[in-house]
């Protein structure tokens, strides 16, 4: 069956496109894909006409999952045997509808959805028709149609709360903040992706929480307005946006390994769209190596799911890697494989923007002609679409290398035809602002109406409630007089009571001791999980702090004053913190846990291990770290002693002087046959002689957190896990000269 792919006519950044693709994958996460075995059902003879069409649409709909020439082909089957049975055919346009949605071809997807829809209206299954209209909403949304699709999503979420499925109600407010972020509309988008968030995590719905958290961190990733990768200057805002995007990312791959085990199809596509948008976050903080890394675990899986899309869109993104670190060669392997995939899929928008990337990488291998055969091939491609940002990189593209050639006629030519769509773009640009702001001015005048209805209430609520303070007078006298009473006659029987109870007291308190001497040996158990948990329930809230903070912010900026701006950053900045102080308290108390028997460690590797751990800062301050090749090993556990290295080198990191090179020496001092005494020393600020005990006392802190960041737990940290293997920590410091922080270990 042919089919007319429409991607090329969308104006939605395929970014956002991307991210609500995640939204509305809506497979049955706990679905085993056994196609096999529906076969083997269909195959024998079922006397019900019904019978047969519902084994024929559970055959389709696992054939979606997995292979779409197969899914059409029993479709045309499914059609026959409605055809002769004289069955509804309701189903048969609900699974082509998604079959369509699954080939990106969208206007036959609506089209179906659409049928589907009326069918189920006309059959009265309410169950269906909700299903039915979240479905076509989702065939509006890819195609830019937003308030058509808004309105069937708040429709199919009313149907889905008056049938009791909180689920799919919760799925559809998905849709709808997918739909938020695409008109830009990014605080309230988050708003409610957060919602939905608390909501897949109390069900503990791993598959749709990965897709939430991959949503919620390509929301985040395009906070500064850039879709693209070409990042000219990575500020400290965006710099802080992305780590969240990268944080919610790793969360959602994390949830997809565990949704996994349901052995879903979707569960592993969402990974690889994870894998892929963790790269791409990468590539924008411009860490090509990091990000090649999670290219290439993208690519194994999206070999191993046969998923022909996101197998060319990795090519394409490791081409593009490549090409930043000096690889053209292999570059251009990678973009070679992508580019035929996206052909085939007649994907216009991607094959024009890969024939770009080939036409760049053979510009920087100075192969001109082929460079400049590939840009014609974009600039050709670039006719069937309507998405202006394609033809003017198609544009741009092919005027580059005519110039090159010198061929400055057809170059002169090119470039005119680039001005106009360059114009065209600024022209729909300036559109969309004042829609927006027209819209933003309708919610303010909405929002006075609302204010006056408000006040208008309020004025009828007091009306009533100065009639009715008489009758809650009399009320407050017969409760005062039924107290008193109560009162009285309580009195009177503890009187009696008295005695009694004094011995009774004594007997409990001999059972209570009995009790609590017997509950002591679980009593650390106990507060270790208690640990644990109030860490986990206390972050929580922080995140919501921290978050709905930054919200009120982008959602008042015109509003607020530079004062309140401030104050909403200290929040922010608190909450973070405390959140901070969580993390290391939590670490200090699982210090003394059951970690197995102690074995070799090499402090040598442990000394790696923390270098690559803060490669980031000690390469942003230019910090030297110098150490012996051999610094002998010792009997302990590696975890623990990456920790005390790591929190003594990045103490003196934190505590250099300014202007100064930091320089922190790592040396063995002394050995013994039972222990080897270390030694970390800086060129820092150093201490004063009488804080020498204090600051190794827990959240004691010589600095204020204005000037040097940190939680005041990092050096008892260090003392704790000295004396956890019954050794002990001291120091040496002058004041602007520095300090030496002195250890022994248990020697191997």
């Amino acid at each position: 069956m042919k089919y007319h792919t429409k991607i090329s006519d969308m104006r939605i950044p395929i970014l956002l496109l991307l991210m609500f693709y995640s939204a509305v994958s809506q497979a049955d996460d706990t679905t085993i894909y056994d196609v096999d075995s529906l076969k083997r059902v269909f195959k024998l003879k079922l006397e019900a006409n019904q019978e047969k069409v519902n084994v024929l649409e559970d055959l389709i709909e696992n054939y979606i999952a997995v292979d779409l020439d197969s899914a059409l082909y029993y479709s045309d089957i499914l059609k026959t045997t409605l055809n002769i049975t004289g069955l509804p055919e309701c189903g048969y346009y609900d699974l082509l509808g998604k079959i369509y949605k699954e080939q990106h071809n969208l206007i036959l997807f609506e089209e179906q959805s659409t049928k589907a829809l009326e069918c189920f209206q006309e059959q009265g299954d309410d169950k269906r028709i909700a299903e039915a209209k979240m479905e076509l909403g989702i065939a509006y949304a890819y195609q830019g149609k937003i308030s058509d699709a808004t309105v069937l999503f708040n429709s199919s979420r009313r149907l889905f709360y008056e049938l009791g499925d909180s689920l799919s109600a919760v799925d559809c407010s998905m849709h709808l903040g997918s739909l938020h972020m695409m008109l830009n509309e990014k605080a309230d988008g988050l708003e409610k992706y957060f919602e939905v968030y608390d909501f897949y995590e109390q069900k503990k719905n791993y598959a749709q929480l990965s897709k939430l958290c991959n949503n919620i961190g390509i929301a985040y990733s395009s906070l500064e307005g850039i879709i693209g990768k070409q990042v000219k200057k990575i500020t400290p805002d965006y710099k802080e946006n992305m780590e969240k995007a990268l944080d919610y990312f790793h969360r959602g791959l994390s949830f997809s390994e565990q949704a996994q085990r349901e052995e879903s199809f979707y569960s592993e596509f969402i990974k690889s769209q994870l894998l892929a948008n963790i790269a791409s976050s990468y590539i924008k903080l411009q860490e090509y190596d990091i990000a090649l890394g999670y290219l290439s675990k993208g690519l194994k899986l999206s070999h191993e799911i046969k998923s022909e899309l996101s197998i060319a869109t990795f090519n394409g993104e490791i081409a593009f890697a490549m090409n930043k670190v000096g690889k053209n060669y292999e570059a251009l392997d990678a973009v070679n494989k992508a580019i035929p995939i996206f052909k085939q899929m007649n994907a216009i928008d991607r094959l024009v923007r890969k024939l770009s990337l080939k036409a760049d990488i053979l510009r920087e291998l100075s192969q001109y002609t082929s460079a400049h055969m590939a840009c014609k091939e974009c600039y050709e491609a670039s006719k069937k679409t309507q998405t202006l940002d394609v033809q003017k990189m198609a544009l741009d593209c092919i005027s580059k290398t005519s110039n090159a050639l010198k061929r400055y006629k057809d170059a002169y030519l090119y470039q005119q035809e680039y001005i106009k769509v360059n114009d065209s773009i600024q022209i729909l640009s300036n559109k969309e602002k004042l829609i927006a702001q027209e819209r933003q001015n309708k919610i303010e005048k909405d929002k006075a109406l609302l204010e006056q209805k408000n006040e208008l209430n309020i004025l009828l609520l007091k009306k009533e409630k100065s009639t009715s303070k008489v009758y809650g007078f009399m009320s407050l006298l017969s409760i005062l007089g039924l107290g008193l009473l109560g009162t009285l006659m309580l009195m009177k029987g503890k009187h009696t009571q008295r005695i009694q109870e004094k011995n009774d007291l004594i007997e409990r308190a001999n059972l209570e001791l009995s009790k609590l001497n017997k509950d002591l040996g679980s009593a650390n158990q106990k507060l270790n999980n208690f640990t644990s948990v109030a860490a986990h329930d206390l972050k929580s809230p922080l995140r919501t702090i921290s978050t709905y903070s930054q919200l009120l912010n982008m959602r008042n900026q015109d509003k607020l004053e530079p004062k309140d701006v401030e104050m909403l950053g200290f929040v922010s900045t608190s909450s973070k913190q405390l959140s901070g102080m969580i993390d290391d308290l939590l670490a200090f108390s699982k210090i003394d846990d059951d970690l197995g028997p102690a074995h070799e460690v090499d402090i040598s590797e442990v000394l790696q291990t923390v270098k690559n751990n803060l490669r980031a800062t000690i390469e942003e301050e230019n910090v030297k770290i110098e150490a012996p090749d051999n610094l002998y090993k010792v009997k302990a556990h590696e975890n623990l002693l990456t920790q005390l290295f790591q929190n003594l080198i990045a103490n003196g990191i934190k505590f250099r002087k300014e202007d100064n090179v930091s320089i922190i020496k790592i040396n063995t001092e002394k050995v013994t046959e039972d222990n080897v005494t270390y030694s970390i020393s800086d060129n820092g600020i150093g201490i004063e002689p009488q804080y020498f005990e204090k600051i190794f006392t827990i959240f004691k802190r010589l600095n204020s957190n204005e000037n040097y960041s940190g939680s005041g737990i990092g050096l008892a940290t260090c003392k704790s896990i000295l004396e956890h293997y019954g050794q002990k920590i001291w120091l040496k410091s002058e004041v602007n000269k520095g300090t030496s922080f002195y250890f022994t270990l248990p020697r191997s």
